[in-house]
């Protein structure tokens, strides 16, 4: 299964992420609740914006997406390598299939803890720092 974070930027260039289309959807829609004459997006408007390259985006900078595992590559790769370490895993080997299944895992964790932050403005370097120590992986 290919999982997605979204990112919105607004007209004011902030930024918000999620790992939800239609938190996208009700996001932007938020953004324009005071705006009579703005049309809703609905999840059929934001799939255009996202898979079909419709260019036509309207009340926000961008919509853009990231498959999880490009977005989260540093912290996967090194997490990966925690994991077949023989100290973490007492000298047992994990199949592809358990490495896969524990990746997810590790992916759904830091999910909550990053994108939250990054949400609330949060620098790149802090996050990094807070996702090192929780995650108890070493620089």
């Amino acid at each position: 299964m290919i999982r997605t974070i979204f990112k919105i930027t607004y007209p004011n260039d902030d930024s918000y992420y999620t790992a939800s289309r239609l938190d996208v959807v009700d996001k932007i829609n938020e953004y324009h609740k005071d705006d009579d004459t703005f049309k809703k997006y609905n999840i059929n408007t934001i799939n255009g914006v996202l898979y079909n390259d419709n260019k036509n985006v309207r009340g926000v900078k961008s919509v853009e997406r990231f498959n999880v595992r490009d977005f989260y590559k540093e912290y996967i790769d090194i997490y990966t390598e925690k994991i077949s370490g023989s100290s973490y895993n007492h000298g047992k080997k994990y199949s592809k299939a358990s490495i896969s299944r524990l990746q997810n895992q590790f992916i759904d964790f830091i999910n909550m803890e990053i994108l939250p932050q990054k949400n609330s403005g949060a620098t790149d370097d802090t996050i990094k720092e807070h996702i090192y120590k929780v995650a108890r992986l070493t620089c």
